[in-house]
């Protein structure tokens, strides 16, 4: 999950404690999209089919490795993506998906923050890296499980999404899915007897990737799973403009729940709970590094897009330094709360002044940042 730079941060905190790490994630809208087939899928379920009643594992042919960002979806999506061929990095995911753009802060800071928003918004920045997308999202929680009908309903979605990532691995193609051991993404890389194989956090961490039952993905929201199923060509400069577009659509999305608040309300909301002494230990110091990373990814990525289309460097240059200016009161910020602030530090007055202080320079700066993207993505000129 995380980079040596957050390793170093940790200093002597746990570097993963996500356990009970949602208690809502205010979603649930199903989307199916079938997309294209892939090529030979006859074959391959028929060599799915071989080996499941020889008892053989599936896997993917190739290497995956799960990427050690703090944002999880960005992590998985880059994993699979590179193991496909394509030539990426976090920076460019969360620039090209819009991740990087995003903010969404709960109420009281739970955890669910980096993670309780409509997903489908993600999925265009991976056409403009250069491959179609294929994706499951159930419309129920596991937790609806109250009932024998209940019960039925969603394991029907659990096993639906589980064969759509079992075709796509007979096809040599890992996928991401949601809910790997805590509520996060994962890479599913193999199947095996209905339990998905991943690469996930843990990787990282020393703790075994034991096989995760179909059933027992812990998937507030409902199952989803995104998978690659063909390259596409999209020329980088379109790619580019596109995802100019489509940040300043994240930089205005706004949460259907009232518990969520976004872009510059979003800071409003994270000095109130702290102001108010609401914030959760575990989730302030999860949001405070999920979205450093995300500022520090938008700075980043604007800069890499700049470089590759120079007629638009005088555009982007305010803006990159805006979020640059972003990065610095929010690392601050990472400082003040090591993940998971087991020493809830949080409950110090002074500290939260200081953190209020970091939160109010971070969001004069995201305003200024906001509105020269906006400005820089106005003019790029006409193809």
């Amino acid at each position: 999950m995380a980079s040596k730079a957050h390793e170093r941060k940790r200093g002597a905190e746990d570097p993963i404690t996500r356990r009970s790490f949602l208690q809502k994630m205010g979603m649930g809208a199903a989307a199916l999209s079938m997309g294209v087939l892939p090529e030979g899928a006859a074959a391959a379920t028929n060599r799915r089919r071989a080996d499941q009643r020889e008892g053989r594992t599936m896997k993917v042919p190739m290497k995956v490795e799960y990427e050690f960002v703090w944002l999880s979806w960005v992590a998985s999506a880059t994993g699979c993506l590179k193991a496909l061929g394509v030539d990426c990095g976090p920076a460019e995911v969360a620039g090209y998906s819009g991740y990087a753009f995003m903010l969404n802060v709960p109420t009281g800071l739970h955890p669910s923050g980096p993670t309780a928003f409509d997903w489908g918004l993600l999925h265009r920045g991976v056409s403009l890296l250069g491959r179609s997308t294929l994706v499951f999202h159930g419309a129920h929680c596991p937790c609806e499980m109250k009932s024998e009908a209940e019960a039925k309903r969603v394991r029907a979605e659990m096993r639906a999404a589980y064969e759509m990532v079992e075709r796509e691995i007979a096809a040599g193609r890992p996928c991401v899915i949601w809910g790997t051991y805590d509520p996060d993404f994962g890479i599913a890389v193999g199947v095996e007897d209905d339990t998905y194989l991943v690469e996930t956090f843990r990787r990282g961490t020393d703790e075994p990737q034991t096989p995760i039952p179909y059933d027992g993905l812990v998937c507030p929201s409902g199952a989803y799973a995104l998978a690659f199923p063909t390259a596409i060509g999209v020329p980088r400069r379109q790619g580019d403009r596109e995802a100019l577009r489509h940040a300043v659509t994240m930089l205005n999305y706004k949460h259907g729940d009232p518990q969520y608040a976004n872009g510059q309300a979003g800071y409003d909301r994270w000095i109130e709970s702290l102001e108010g002494g609401e914030a959760e230990p575990h989730g302030n110091s999860y949001n405070a590094h999920c979205w450093e990373e995300a500022r520090r990814f938008a700075r980043d990525f604007l800069a890499r897009v700049s470089t590759r289309n120079r007629d638009m460097s005088d555009a982007l240059a305010p803006a990159i330094a805006a979020y640059g200016e972003v990065v610095e009161p929010l690392d601050k910020l990472t400082d003040l709360f090591p993940f998971p602030d087991r020493d809830r530090k949080v409950d110090d007055p002074q500290v939260r002044a200081k953190a209020i202080e970091h939160l109010r320079a971070a969001k004069a700066a995201d305003t200024r940042a906001a509105a020269a993207l906006t400005a820089a993505a106005g003019e790029w000129p006409p193809e």
